[in-house]
């Protein structure tokens, strides 16, 4: 009350100018006086320092013991580490970008689990979004009727919605409020992880719009990127899933407050991996550039004609996903058949494609805080994920193995599932790139395949920090 009685008659530049520069002189000294390599390790080792002190500090409790919290830490190691040994330039690896990019989503993730104003707001948004897209709900009863509404089929559940959020972005685009919006955001990311205004744009704007329409927004910008600006975007579509398909997984009975936390995780995490895996290099032509250009040809005459673009691309979008799904069930169904009847030669009862590579991420399931006994059912749902996509690994989760995770093995593995990092994604990323970019499809292609595994790996992490501070 003091304070506040005297800086109504005092300005407080009298403090803040003097503590301003003396912060400005002891960064100069300490950048004057010592190697990058000796700023940036201790840089390092002060956010390690912070993170393991903020989780062993919280008590123990039943679903969350210090011995689960440190395999998550260590797993987050193996993660940043592993990409690293796999970087294509390890020697232009920025650590500051990587470092205070998982800093930004371990602080995140700390705001929304161990913190009830973080917890009551992302929870909030959840209700809110799903109460929003729920109203799609009273146009598919109009069209099909309640019976066929209530029947709770896959199709009715999920695409109805899908196609209002696609309308609602592109008037919210055509009114001009998701390019403000992504612009401060990007020029956010632009001043803290110092990446360009492309990769900017796109990271902020693939929880909100997915995988293939992100790259739309920097339509003119895509054939004169980087390499890593290419890797960069793929990796931001694999690691996140969009806002039009988060009412379909609340329906099937997945946390909406796990999935938008995700979502907004993988904002800095897929930078923090992709910046690993493939460094700058290259001078790039949108560095500290955030604007967002126009649509080429976009002739969106006013609201109504915005709703109505929106509507068809959420169409187009609605028969994708359910050309995917039935091909890649039904080859899914094919290949397990023939290993079924392999089996019975071998003696193995119920030989699947899941249950053989579900074993191989055992070890992921570990890493990231995975109760013991949940391992092999977490393993095989990764697997499903990566071998066909996120919808069918959801499905299982809640349907399939409902009531058979515990509380802490189902919460991870929302994380880890949260991405289109499949192997159908592959081509439809690389289907939109290549369409905008003609001439640099190859080089597309080959990056794409890495992306994915970084996508995967974004998820992960995600995945292992929400293991610290459950």
């Amino acid at each position: 009350m003091t304070c506040y009685i005297v800086f109504c008659h005092i300005p407080t530049t009298i403090i803040t100018t003097p503590w301003r520069r003396g912060i400005n002189v002891a960064s100069n000294l300490i950048h004057q006086r010592t190697s990058y390599c000796i700023r940036t390790s201790l840089y390092g080792l002060t956010v390690l320092g912070i993170i393991a002190a903020t989780v062993f500090s919280f008590p123990e409790k039943e679903e969350s013991p210090r011995l689960r919290r440190l395999i998550s830490l260590f797993g987050l190691f193996v993660f940043v580490f592993g990409t690293f040994a796999a970087s294509v330039h390890r020697k232009h690896v920025q650590w500051n970008t990587v470092i205070t990019a998982i800093l930004m989503q371990f602080l995140l993730a700390l705001f929304v689990f161990r913190s009830s104003v973080g917890h009551d707001l992302f929870r909030w948004i959840s209700n809110f979004a799903e109460g929003y897209l729920h109203n799609a709900w009273y146009g598919a009863e109009f069209v099909f009727g309640t019976a066929a509404v209530n029947a709770n089929t896959f199709a009715l559940n999920v695409f109805p919605a899908l196609i209002f959020f696609a309308s609602t972005v592109q008037m919210l685009y055509y009114l001009g409020t998701i390019q403000w919006v992504l612009k401060k955001l990007a020029v956010v990311f632009i001043a803290i992880l110092g990446i360009s205004g492309a990769e900017s744009i796109v990271a902020v704007a693939s929880p909100f719009l997915g995988a293939c329409e992100n790259a739309l927004l920097i339509e003119p910008l895509v054939p004169t990127l980087t390499k890593s600006e290419i890797h960069q975007i793929l990796t931001s579509g694999f690691a996140t899933i969009s806002g039009s398909v988060l009412y379909g997984y609340i329906a099937m009975g997945v946390s909406g407050q796990a999935l938008l936390t995700s979502c907004i995780m993988s904002i800095p995490c897929s930078v923090a991996i992709s910046k690993l895996r493939y460094p700058e290099t290259e001078e790039s032509d949108t560095k500290h550039n955030a604007n967002i250009p126009g649509h080429q040809g976009d002739d969106t005459a006013n609201i109504l004609h915005a709703l109505g673009k929106g509507a068809e691309m959420g169409v187009k979008i609605s028969l994708l996903i359910l050309a995917n799904i039935i091909s890649i069930l039904g080859a899914l169904y094919a290949i397990n058949s023939f290993l079924t009847w392999l089996g019975n030669f071998l003696t193995i009862h119920e030989l699947t494609l899941e249950l053989v590579t579900g074993y191989l991420f055992v070890p992921i399931a570990w890493l990231i805080g995975a109760d013991d006994k949940d391992l092999v059912i977490v393993g095989r749902l990764m697997a499903t994920k990566i071998w066909s996509n996120e919808f069918i690994a959801y499905k299982q989760l809640t349907d399939t193995y409902k009531g058979q995770l515990s509380s802490r093995s189902q919460l991870v593995t929302t994380y880890a599932l949260c991405g289109f990092a499949n192997f159908g994604s592959v081509g439809m990323q690389v289907g939109v790139l290549g369409t905008l970019a003609p001439s640099r499809t190859g080089e597309i292609s080959r990056l794409a395949i890495s992306a994915l595994i970084c996508g995967s790996l974004s998820t992960w992490l995600s995945a292992s920090i929400a293991g610290m501070l459950i």
